[in-house]
């Protein structure tokens, strides 16, 4: 009898029941075909055909997090929802939250990263972008808008980064959502 990695036995029992994935304290969501942002992420899945199978090490991504975070913060209201490409914010060095976690993904060009869409906080009334990344010793928070430095999710509130869709090389997936602020409008953040 064969034994299954446990990433696939976990991502067939996913699939078979529904369940959200689990990383650490992090949801990892469940898979799903289609989401309300399908159609403003060209640019996300231009950069997520593109990424490459390097995995970065944390000081080469806290390096990055520190200067997306120096990047001046500008939102486009004409396109509300569309990042802007990553060849944009690294020649402007501005952009929003959209922009920014696009850019971080492009320059670490891994595939252990999900492009997150979801509320900063619970209690919020606009939504956020931000990454999060599976690298040598577990996921990471990246939020090169809101912090210079990676953050363990076993040290943030659980009111803190509350996911509502992710998108990753591999898929799209839904995350549950509740609580105060969770069907809040969306603003000027995606």
């Amino acid at each position: 009898m064969k034994v299954l990695p446990a990433t696939l036995a976990v991502l067939i029992f996913t699939l078979l029941t529904g369940a959200p994935l689990r990383g650490g304290s992090l949801d990892l969501g469940t898979p799903v075909a289609r989401t309300p942002y399908d159609p403003y992420l060209g640019p996300l899945w231009e950069v997520m055909r593109r990424l490459g199978g390097t995995q970065p090490d944390v000081g080469t991504v806290e390096q990055l997090v520190r200067e997306g975070r120096n990047f001046r913060y500008v939102f486009k209201k004409e396109q509300p929802y569309v990042p802007q490409s990553p060849t944009e914010t690294e020649a402007s060095k501005c952009g929003d939250c959209k922009a920014k976690s696009l850019w971080l993904a492009s320059k670490m060009n891994s595939r252990n990263v999900r492009y997150v869409i979801g509320k900063a906080r619970l209690v919020s009334t606009i939504s956020h972008a931000w990454l999060i990344w599976e690298g040598p010793e577990g996921w990471l928070i990246l939020d090169a808008t809101n912090y210079s430095k990676p953050l363990a999710p076993s040290r943030i509130s659980s009111s803190e980064f509350i996911p509502t869709y992710s998108y990753s090389p591999s898929g799209k997936y839904t995350h549950a959502v509740s609580g105060p602020g969770a069907g809040a409008k969306y603003g000027d953040h995606l």
